[in-house]
């Protein structure tokens, strides 16, 4: 077990380092302290009634739990010995204790600082109980603000624990995202909502410094798109911005699929009546990122090249660079003529091709846990009605969270307005995970 002195929150010195150089006679033992049980955490956080703000309430963490966290440390100690054995594990084993590492240490980081804050919380609880004069009711006010605060930190970290320990889903160990966008009723007002829906996510791409390219699309000649898969992708050394998971393209955006809606007046309207047109967004996680082996094998996938069609210039019906790639155990089918280059094309088709049949078999995984699905925050169907696009009234709504923006402009800009959208869902997803982890 680490020292006191050698976890990071001991490096914390507020009110309750000074109380604790001010009251202890002896020097602090370097040897470890004893660590509060979790069921006796609570009491001990009430035992001071005549202190303001302290909250008697329970801890989420319970005594099943915290000795789940002691052997995730465990756990943690173990992959970190098999990373230095002598012979080396090989290449692809290297990888998955990697991969399994980097989201152990953030449960086992998170659990050290509980327990550190624990220790604060104890320590400034003994303080007050010495401070009885009327002279220290200046260090008492101190002492209670500071035990306050870490009262708040300790609640902020379990519910960060909580949601770590969480069953996952494969697919949250993607970061960049494969975004579909989809024309459905409407006609050529369709396929223009359709474009202006992946334009905004374009310029949100590039206002957060993620990675842009367009993988296929079927234009019209209204400008509109029939249909259109793009990829985002974020830094490999981006930000991380929560504690269960990393600044992503797709941690960002998967809460868009579904069937976004458009009440405005066309641009082919003649007597200004406003339409209502649809477009159903898809968003599906990288595959490459995955541990999916044998999913898609070559020998699965019939290719097809043909010559481009559509405007693009002297490539367009003289060379066989356009791809068609059809998955036969699933009959789905790909189609790339983007690129000049065939290779290019086959290698945009397959991204697209994977995350659609990873996406196919994670959905029907998760129809066995409908139930559990329908508490979330959506779905993710194509079919799921998500957003409404008011022109007229200039705002956006959301349904699922009864979120309503009212800078339209902004919102399709990919600007704050869009930030604040996926931010919301995202709380509320969090809360809801967090009510099915109490419950």
């Amino acid at each position: 077990a680490a020292t006191p002195a050698s976890r990071p929150g001991q490096a914390r010195r507020g009110v309750s380092g000074f109380f604790r150089s001010s009251f202890d006679a002896t020097p602090r033992s370097r040897t470890p302290v004893a660590r509060v049980a979790p069921t006796d955490f609570p009491r001990r956080l009430s035992a001071d009634a005549s202190s303001p703000g302290t909250q008697d309430r329970a801890s989420i963490i319970t005594p099943a739990l915290a000795a789940r966290l002691d052997a995730t440390v465990r756990r943690r100690d173990d992959l970190l010995q098999s990373l230095v054995a002598d012979p080396p594990p090989p290449h692809r084993q290297m990888a998955s204790i990697n991969k399994e590492l980097s989201r152990v240490e953030r449960v086992v980081a998170a659990w050290d600082r509980l327990r550190c804050r624990r220790e604060e919380i104890e320590s400034l609880t003994s303080v007050l109980r010495h401070l009885k004069s009327e002279d220290d009711e200046e260090l008492r006010a101190m002492a209670s603000a500071e035990r306050d605060d870490v009262e708040r930190d300790v609640r902020e970290i379990e519910e960060r624990l909580a949601l770590l320990l969480l069953p996952r889903d494969d697919a949250d160990d993607a970061t960049g995202a494969v975004l579909e966008v989809r024309a459905g009723a409407g006609g050529d007002e369709a396929a223009l909502f359709a474009a202006d829906l992946l334009k905004m996510y374009e310029l949100h791409a590039k206002r957060r410094g993620w990675r842009f390219e367009m993988l296929s699309c079927s234009r019209q000649e209204s400008g509109g798109d029939r249909e259109a898969a793009a990829s985002f992708e974020a830094p490999a050394n981006g930000e991380r911005v929560d504690a269960d998971v990393a600044d992503s393209a797709y941690a960002a955006l998967r809460f868009e699929s579904g069937v976004h809606r458009v009440q405005r007046v066309p641009v082919t309207e003649t007597q200004g009546r406003v339409h209502t047109s649809t477009a159903s967004v898809a968003v599906l996680p990288h595959i490459d990122e995955l541990d999916v082996d044998g999913l898609v094998r070559e020998e699965d996938v019939r290719v097809d090249t043909m010559r481009a069609s559509g405007a693009g210039g002297q490539h367009v019906n003289t060379t066989n660079s356009a791809v068609r790639l059809t998955h036969v155990p699933t009959n789905t089918v790909v189609v790339c003529q983007d690129e000049r280059s065939q290779h290019k094309n086959k290698d945009k088709a397959f991204k697209v091709l994977r995350a659609r049949v990873y996406e196919a078999k994670r959905m029907e995984q998760h129809a066995s846990r409908a139930d559990h699905r329908r508490g979330l925050i959506g779905s993710g169907d194509r079919s799921e009605r998500v957003r409404t696009y008011n022109f007229k009234e200039g705002r956006v709504k959301d349904h699922r969270v009864n979120h309503l923006s009212n800078d339209l402009e902004g919102f399709l800009s990919g600007g704050d307005a869009l930030r604040e959208m996926l931010d919301v869902l995202e709380r509320e997803d969090r809360k809801r995970r967090l009510e099915e982890f109490e419950a």
